[in-house]
């Protein structure tokens, strides 16, 4: 038995209430005596290791689907990993998706293993008792992370635009070759490539720099919102080769109304002290960024509700400027 087990609290990430009661009784007949919590989706699973963060409460294991009601373990993933908190925490994907791309990216998100649920080889049970072995008896569990929930916002926020400017991307890749809407797109996702790289400019910089908690709060629920809005648009483009202008500028848009500008203007004043140079040019790309926008769906949409979200945008674009 694992020397700390009794002080061992597993989550385990599942929508399927029989798989995770299942786990449950197994790991209790096998004498697990630490504590198992349970989320049913990524949003649940990510708001009890933001909860356990604040308070210093480490996890010794995270168990995983990939299929999940908002989501994927490829999204919870990537969060741990990227967490300075959580990144240690080893995290296995429990999961009767076999496809080698989604196996292969779970491992080079950082996944420590990849199980299926349902083996061909052995009973679910022994398969149980093998992974229990495993990782609650014979492996050695780091302990508890130490984060920086400054850099942690920011690597985020990285994050974020870089998956943005891929969006775009995407969206030139949808428009007719050669025309001024896939140029439009392709000179957004140039302009959310530069933000990113001005954020990741901030990194060191912002070592040690002290940010009431309240406000890295604020940040990280709102990039909680903007991560799943931004995940639902790239699911519907890869439900739809073919979108149209009209429905990729309803996508841009939602993402956009994930955006908290009070936040964003709260963030951005954490970085003037550190750079006033590169929070001014921060604060102009994204200024920019949110005029062209609005003023190209404006120029080209007939849409009430999307022209009515573009004028939003536009002036919200006039305050930020």
């Amino acid at each position: 038995m694992n020397l700390n087990a009794k002080e061992l609290t597993i989550l385990h990430v599942e929508d399927d209430h029989i798989v995770s009661g299942l786990v449950r009784e197994a790991f209790t007949s096998f004498g697990f005596p630490g504590a198992m919590l349970t989320a049913a989706s990524v949003r649940e699973a990510l708001d009890l290791l933001r909860e356990r963060e604040k308070v210093h409460e480490a996890l010794g294991l995270i168990i995983s689907a990939m299929q999940l009601p908002d989501g994927t373990g490829l999204d919870l993933i990537r969060e741990v990993k990227t967490s300075s908190f959580w990144r240690r925490t080893p995290v296995i994907v429990l999961s009767s998706e076999a496809s080698p791309g989604v196996i292969n990216t779970a491992y080079a998100l950082g996944a420590n293993s990849y199980m299926p649920k349902l083996p061909r080889s052995t009973g679910v049970i022994d398969s149980l008792q093998s992974f229990y072995k495993c990782w609650l008896e014979n492996a050695y569990l780091p302990e508890g992370g130490v984060g920086d929930r400054l850099q942690d916002a920011l690597l985020r926020a990285i994050g974020l635009r870089t998956r943005t400017a891929e969006f775009y991307l995407g969206l030139a890749g949808v428009s007719p070759e050669g025309t001024d809407e896939m140029k439009f797109w392709l000179d957004r996702a140039l302009n959310e490539g530069n933000m990113s790289n001005l954020l990741s400019f901030f990194r060191n910089k912002l070592e040690g720099t002290a940010v009431a908690a309240d406000i890295i709060d604020r940040l990280a629920g709102m990039q909680l919102k903007v991560n799943e809005a931004l995940r639902t648009a790239e699911e519907q483009l890869r439900k739809t080769p073919a979108p149209g202008a009209l429905l990729c500028y309803q996508w841009a848009l939602e993402i956009m109304d994930a955006w908290d500008e009070e936040i964003f203007a709260e963030a951005l004043s954490c970085l003037f002290p550190v750079s006033s140079v590169a929070a001014r040019a921060l604060k102009t790309r994204a200024a920019a960024q949110i005029k062209s926008l609005a003023l190209h769906i404006l120029e080209q949409a007939e849409d009430v509700s999307l022209r009515q979200k573009a004028v939003s945008l536009l002036e919200w674009s006039q305050r930020l400027a």
